[in-house]
């Protein structure tokens, strides 16, 4: 619904400004947005880096048209249930203390929320066989996260800042039973 609205001015703005019809068309998941670009059924979209990349890949003559100033420092946060018994992490070396750890997610394509969170654990000693179960959760958002972590169904999750913050910000976050416990370094 705030897409809709966000989205729809945006599009009724640049009909007006480049006088082309210009229409917002919601996705389901990034690898919707990511085959519609491919196949023309849609001509501009706002991609993740991940997502960016692998529509470049597929689309012949693609080509990034702008990129937010807060995309060239982005950030990660890692969450954790407060009953887990995890504290903050003060340096990258004590990820290790999330092995054996029921790990959540976002989307399996999101840069945010997968990506870039996985890639640190990794530069870090921290393998996906290494979590409990062998592997990580997806609980297939940010929002979605934060709710599986607070639950206490994960103990801990990794998802964008932004969306944390702002969840934070917004009061939709029980901030006694989960908290931030280490941020990545910003990553473009």
């Amino acid at each position: 619904e705030k897409l809709n609205r966000l989205y729809g001015s945006l599009s009724d703005e640049l009909s007006d400004s480049l006088n082309v019809a210009v229409r917002y068309v919601p996705v389901s998941n990034y690898a919707a947005a990511v085959s519609a670009f491919r196949s023309g059924s849609l001509d501009l979209v706002w991609f993740g880096g991940l997502t960016g990349v692998q529509a470049r890949l597929q689309t012949p003559g693609a080509m990034v048209l702008a990129q937010r100033d807060i995309d060239a420092k982005f950030t990660s946060v890692f969450i954790a249930n407060g009953a887990s018994g995890l504290r903050p992490i003060t340096s990258a070396d004590q990820l290790v203390q999330l092995k054996g750890r029921r790990l959540a997610f976002g989307s399996e394509s999101s840069t945010s929320g997968r990506l870039m969170p996985q890639y640190f654990l990794g530069e870090n000693g921290v393998t996906m066989a290494d979590l409990a179960g062998g592997a990580p959760g997806f609980s297939g958002s940010h929002d979605a996260t934060i709710a599986v972590v607070e639950s206490g169904a994960y103990e801990v999750g990794a998802l964008n800042e932004q969306v944390w913050r702002s969840n934070v910000d917004e009061g939709r976050v029980d901030t006694d039973k989960v908290a931030v416990i280490w941020r990545t370094p910003p990553y473009v």
